[in-house]
């Protein structure tokens, strides 16, 4: 059985326990969603290029990467459900 790596499809922050004014960190991203009030007033993106390199280093770049905007885009999905 192939070993995975604990990173294992989270290149990108989890989405679902996103917090705000908190940065919520993947391996090769990480995003903040700041508010002080109603709404939001600003959203930030960071890469982390030495955690990408790292990424694209791995064996299991491919499926790992699938995964995890596989992830990205089913949490969107349940966003868009009424």
């Amino acid at each position: 059985m192939n070993e995975r790596k604990t990173c294992y499809g989270k290149m990108l922050p989890d989405f679902a326990h996103e917090h705000l004014n908190e940065r919520n960190h993947g391996k090769a991203f990480s995003v903040l969603v700041k508010s002080c009030g109603i709404g939001v007033q600003e959203r930030t993106l960071l890469a982390k290029p030495d955690e990408w390199e790292d990424c694209l280093q791995c064996p299991d770049y491919r499926t790992c990467y699938d995964l995890s905007m596989a992830k990205l885009q089913l949490w969107k999905a349940l966003q868009d459900f009424d």
